[in-house]
């Protein structure tokens, strides 16, 4: 049984195993619920595609950031969508930063065709020295 089908397909349940994948840095996991033309958005910042998309976003994070995990407050899911709120905690360049997001998923046939995060970086700017 893959990742995906241990979610039973919720969309609220998928959405939370996608981005507990992604911040445990675990690419295979995390491409198994989204389906091949993924189209993730940081709104505002970066828009990746597909699973190398995800690949190269998810290796940029290891390489700027470190101690990273994330607390999932409240998710929600109801047909084809599902929201979920967050915080991901990271040090940056020795400077802890804590990131409230808001981030939106559409579902096709079970797994995550488009995610778009909504987030303050402002931290995580100063912190990269901008």
């Amino acid at each position: 049984m893959s990742d995906a089908q241990a979610t039973d397909g919720a969309p609220g349940e998928v959405a939370r195993a996608l981005v507990e994948a992604v911040f445990r840095d675990d690419h295979a996991a995390a491409v198994s619920f989204c389906t091949p033309d993924l189209v993730l958005r940081i709104e505002g910042i970066q828009e990746v595609r597909g699973h190398e998309g995800l690949r190269h976003l998810m290796e940029f994070n290891a390489e700027v950031s470190t101690d990273v995990h994330v607390t999932i407050h409240h998710v929600l899911g109801s047909g084809d969508t599902a929201a979920l709120n967050r915080t991901t905690f990271l040090t940056i360049g020795g400077t802890h930063v804590a990131l409230e997001v808001g981030a939106f998923f559409t579902m096709r046939d079970g797994l995550v065709a488009e995610w778009t995060d909504y987030q303050d970086m402002r931290a995580v700017t100063r912190a990269l020295g901008h």
